[in-house]
């Protein structure tokens, strides 16, 4: 029985790395270049637990952890997701082959309600009863019948000084409302499941903050991750029985577009012994805590975080004018840690005269910068120099240009058709995303994602296309008489696969020339008046790459121990990445939006593992912050198709003791 357990063992891992090759393929064909930082953080051994931010992608953030720990440590890594995913025949599939686990949430299962109510059949204890348009929800404590509830708490309203959504639930409560219920999860049996995972010296992967976003800021932490670790270990017998929690940032330059990169870093792992299990024993509510603020700080370490995208626009800016001219030497994950440290030092300065000044300039120099259609990198190259010494160099580039977007044009025809379906669907699906979430801003977190489904589902279907005419023109030429069709056809095949993938890669080139070309014709074609006007960008530059230097001399050696190693090392635009020995001492920056919800335990089984919507996350107004704000996730948001149906025939008001339904 054990070898055959062993046999049936070996070849589900051949079959996980199999699928995790593929999926590399895959990845390294949408993004340009994916690197890895910090790996050595990664334990070799022992049961894992790893934390994952932000989540910004919705099949790719997972597929880029797994495939970055077993290439960078050997560890195979199993997800927790939730079971609405394995409801799609395709990613379920894929799922349960790289040992994906899942887990039922608040909202995935809500109760259609048609004429009239029936409370006893539909509504159960401890799940929620939620008011239409997003005007709060309740917990159920008893259900007295078929028409009557009792709430554990009444709807959180201000009858006093209401505000405008407070006068709306008053409305809704006096007058009547439809509704929705969601039902009570009870995760007792996938917490035992992770408990029994950890304990056979496995690795678990887990996106904490419980659904997709594109904010750039992380989300509030879910108390599942402390639990998991904290439980595994108190509930086992070795007294040696420790896990470790390792934070991973995903940290992605353009995180929807096509060749764009990604950076994953891994950050030094919490170690979760038996003497934290004993503490977490005696005041589980206070420990949970604990762990959920440290992993929070954690995460932030290894991300790239900002209270809003137009600071980060201008941190970004920043960073480029502090850098060489030759950006392209720069590796990306010290792009990624100066990024880091550039908003670290903003943070923190952020109320002085000077840093604002500095910000407003930096700012100002971008939004020049795209009047003009051109990029922080080409300003230096735009020049005044002898004409007929630019013009050679532009001929020459256009040449180049020319040659390799020529060859690139057989694989452009060839695949266009799937980059025209790609790219409507993932529009689609993003607006539906963004339509359905309260914590998106332009629900970009799943183009990415739909561009790779929709190009594996219809780029067989294309070559195949390809292939079968090829065929046939082959054999109608009588070029193939003799050889069997099937392998005319595979070779046929293959080789559509490998015009495309040339095509993509001498595009690429093409492209790279292309975009050198303009500051070329800019020069070439400007007028003396333009060039003055040149000259003053260029001048407009050289000053805020200088006033940017200042601030980091300034204020970097008070922030960071290894500001003189780090910075020079930067300057110089050495080619080797940042060494992962040098771990650097980063401040502790404010959990400002960040902050993990408060935690209070009853039960295994009403602890949400994550948030209860695909990426919408609770308030932190609930006394039962723990337990209570992340069920809020319930009712947050109306879901259309198998998600949620609103009772439209069915309405309830507020009664003392419960609600009524009319």
């Amino acid at each position: 029985m054990k070898i055959l357990d062993m046999c049936a063992h070996m070849v589900l891992m051949m079959i996980y790395d199999a699928m995790l090759w593929f999926f590399d393929a895959v990845i390294h064909t949408f993004f340009r270049e994916v690197r890895s930082r910090g790996t050595f953080n990664i334990p070799q051994k022992g049961p894992v637990i790893f934390v994952c931010a932000p989540h910004h992608n919705l099949f790719i953030d997972p597929v880029v952890l797994m495939m970055t720990s077993r290439k960078e440590s050997g560890r195979r890594i199993s997800l927790l997701t939730a079971a609405k995913t394995f409801r799609t025949w395709h990613i379920g599939t894929a799922a349960r082959t790289i040992r994906v686990e899942n887990f039922g949430r608040g909202n995935d299962n809500l109760v259609v309600i048609g004429e009239g109510t029936h409370f006893t059949e539909n509504a159960e204890p401890k799940g929620l009863i939620g008011l239409s348009g997003y005007l709060g929800n309740a917990k159920i404590k008893s259900i007295e019948s078929d028409t009557k509830i009792v709430l554990q708490k009444p709807f959180q309203v201000k009858f006093e000084k209401p505000s405008e959504k407070d006068k709306r639930v008053i409305d809704a409560l006096t007058n009547g409302s439809t509704y929705v219920l969601a039902p009570h999860i009870d995760n007792q049996q996938t917490f035992q499941s992770v408990f029994d995972h950890l304990h056979k010296g496995r690795a678990l992967g887990i996106f904490p903050e419980g659904g997709l976003h594109d904010r750039t800021t992380l989300l509030p932490l879910k108390p599942g991750v402390a639990l998991m670790a904290l439980g595994a270990v108190a509930q086992s017998e070795d007294p040696n029985m420790q896990v470790s929690i390792v934070p991973v940032g995903l940290n992605y330059f353009h995180a929807d577009k096509f060749r764009s990169s990604v950076v994953i870093e891994y950050g030094k792992p919490m170690v979760v012994t038996k003497k934290e299990s004993a503490e977490y024993e005696k005041n589980p509510r206070d420990v949970v805590n604990n762990y959920l603020e440290t992993i929070t700080l954690r995460l932030q370490e290894v991300t790239v975080t900002c209270k809003d995208i137009d600071t980060l626009l201008t941190i970004q800016a920043a960073r480029r004018l502090y850098a060489p001219t030759d950006r392209d030497s720069t590796p990306l994950p010290m792009k990624v840690e100066m990024n880091r440290r550039l908003i670290m030092g903003y943070e923190k300065y952020a109320d002085r005269p000077d840093v604002q000044e500095l910000k407003e300039s930096v700012a100002k120099y971008n939004k020049k910068l795209m009047l003009l259609g051109l990029r922080d990198h080409q300003v230096e190259t735009l020049t005044k120099l002898n004409r007929v010494s630019v013009l050679g160099t532009f001929l020459v580039r256009l040449v180049k240009c020319t040659i390799a977007l020529c060859l690139s044009l057989p694989g452009f025809f060839m695949f266009s058709p799937v980059f025209i379906v790609a790219k409507q669907i993932s529009r689609k699906k993003a607006r539906e995303a963004l339509a359905s979430s309260v914590v998106k801003i332009k629900g970009t977190d799943v183009v990415a994602s739909w561009k790779i489904l929709v190009a594996l589902g219809f780029a067989p279907m294309l070559y195949i296309f390809w292939a079968v005419i090829a065929t046939h023109y082959l054999y109608r030429a009588g070029w193939v008489a003799r050889t069997p069709i099937w392998v005319v056809f595979l070779l046929c095949y293959l080789f559509n696969i490998l015009i495309t993938y040339s095509s993509l890669r001498t595009g690429e080139i093409g492209y790279d020339y292309f975009t050198s070309l303009q500051p070329l014709a800019y020069s070439l074609l400007s007028k003396h008046n333009d060039m003055h006007q040149i000259e003053q960008l260029k001048e407009n530059r050289r000053q805020l790459s200088v006033q940017v230097t200042d601030f980091c001399e300034r204020y970097g050696p008070l922030m960071f121990d290894d500001y003189t190693k780090f910075y020079r090392k930067y300057r110089s635009a050495d080619t080797d990445s940042i060494d992962d020995t040098d771990v650097s001492q980063r401040s502790t920056r404010s959990l400002q939006g960040t902050r993990p919800s408060p935690f209070k335990v009853s039960s295994l089984a009403d602890v949400p593992i994550f948030s209860h919507g695909s990426d919408d996350h609770a308030s932190s107004d609930s006394e039962d912050s723990g337990v209570e704000s992340s069920n809020e996730l319930n009712l947050k948001k109306e879901r259309t198709a198998n998600d949620a149906v609103e009772q439209s025939n069915t309405r309830i008001r507020l009664r003392k003791g419960g609600v009524k339904a009319f």
